[in-house]
């Protein structure tokens, strides 16, 4: 299943981790099981904006198996998709989360 983006639109947070896993595959919506309960921990409105108050979307749309590799041919796919997104959320802040969100931003940086 396609996994679309979720939130308010207009905003001024928007988070972007890489790709849904098998939990994010079966409601369509990024975050969900173990790693959206470690985003909401994070994301609790105290020291930082609550869930509810940012878009979280992934940058690879569809889940294609626990040790997949995504590849250039797929970030093309998904990108018209993801640039929409910036369209409608028009962020002030991005969050990215992961390598791949992370360098599609700021290139080939070392991630250690």
């Amino acid at each position: 299943m396609r996994c679309r983006g979720r939130g308010p639109e207009p905003c001024a947070y928007m988070g972007i981790a890489e790709a849904p896993g098998y939990y994010e595959s079966l409601k369509g919506l990024p975050l969900q099981g173990k790693t959206g309960d470690i985003v909401r921990g994070f994301m609790n409105g105290d020291d930082l904006p609550a869930f509810e108050e940012c878009y979280w979307t992934n940058l690879y749309k569809e889940y294609e198996g626990k040790d997949h590799e995504y590849t250039q041919a797929e970030l093309e796919r998904d990108a018209p998709e993801l640039h929409a997104e910036f369209a409608r959320v028009q962020p002030s802040t991005v969050i990215t989360m992961g390598r791949h969100s992370t360098r599609y931003f700021l290139g080939d940086v070392d991630m250690e």
